[in-house]
């Protein structure tokens, strides 16, 4: 079959590779890949920066994608076992990480509900159990997970969403999904920024944080009493330095989030709710399709566009 083959740690190449065999797999779900995303872990996995980077080659990358099991049901899936990955013809996966998906929703949208989708609606429902009226901020809420954040923040009934990032005609394009504000981060101090967020927002109740460093300290500064924040990337730092006396003073909470944290039956649940809202039309997903022979042209593209790359076999 054709696949997206990694052969070492770097990028992967288009090439051929050994289909899955039912036999080899007798407890997998078989599958024909109709859709595949892009997605950051899976080029930190590639680079061998990941704890999921493999160790042995060659191997297929690709955590997740869309297609249809050898019984003819549509399904999302995730986590393709080894040495297979989504961005094949064909894939298996364990029993379990499958998703029934609606014939009215197209695989590449399927597919861009996995990974991203979960990231941007769980940290609101699951750990920030974010209530109507709740004011929300976005820390690097312009990209592709934090679009899909700002329609889910409008869906669940937050009171204002507040954007925050360094790209300002990106920033600018997300009041259409439903950001109330805007705030461009480039030459604000961490005050500056904390008097912005707080202004813009009318006080924190809710942070999910897609990047780390001094904007988080500018945000929990800005909150409410109770405020909370849930950590999701560190694309602004690595480290920041909290002060024990605002945590305090606040009652803040600091919760890092993946979505295996909160089980496999609340990550159904969040992707079921997504794909109703696609369904209703009320989720916008923006996505670019593209070949799966052009998968190095797409995989250096992915890391500086706005939008999902998917990889079509």
């Amino acid at each position: 079959m054709k696949a997206a083959v990694l052969h070492r740690y770097g990028a992967p190449e288009f090439g051929n590779f050994d289909a899955p065999k039912p036999s080899t797999y007798p407890d997998g779900v078989l599958i024909e890949v109709r859709a595949a995303t892009i997605n950051s872990i899976d080029r930190f996995t590639a680079a061998g920066k990941h704890y999921l980077s493999p160790t042995r080659f060659p191997v297929v990358t690709g955590i997740e994608g869309a297609g249809v099991t050898t019984d003819n049901q549509r399904v999302y899936f995730g986590r393709p076992i080894t040495p297979f990955g989504s961005m094949a013809e064909s894939t298996v996966v364990p029993a379990g990480f499958t998703i029934p998906i609606p014939d009215s929703v197209d695989f590449p949208v399927a597919a861009c509900l996995g990974n991203s989708g979960m990231a941007a609606l769980m940290p609101l429902t699951d750990t920030a159990r974010v209530q109507p009226g709740d004011n929300v901020v976005l820390l690097g809420g312009s990209g592709v997970v934090g679009r899909l954040a700002i329609q889910a923040a409008r869906l669940l009934g937050a009171g204002t969403i507040t954007v925050v990032g360094r790209d300002k005609s990106a920033l600018e394009a997300t009041i259409a999904l439903g950001a109330s504000a805007t705030i461009a981060t480039d030459k604000l101090s961490v005050e500056q920024l904390c008097a912005a967020i707080r202004e813009a927002s009318g006080g924190v109740d809710v942070i999910v944080d897609y990047t780390w460093g001094e904007p988080a300290r500018a945000a929990i500064a800005a909150g409410n009493p109770g405020v909370r924040l849930v950590q999701v990337g560190d694309r602004a730092g690595a480290t920041v330095a909290l002060p024990a006396q605002l945590l305090r003073s606040l009652g803040a909470s600091v919760t890092g989030f993946m979505p295996v944290h909160h089980g496999p039956e609340a990550m159904m649940r969040a992707y079921r709710q997504l794909i109703e809202w696609v369904d209703r039309r009320d989720l916008i997903v923006d996505y670019e399709l593209v070949p799966l022979a052009d998968v190095a042209a797409a995989w250096e593209r992915s890391a500086t566009v706005r939008h999902k790359m998917v990889l079509v076999p």
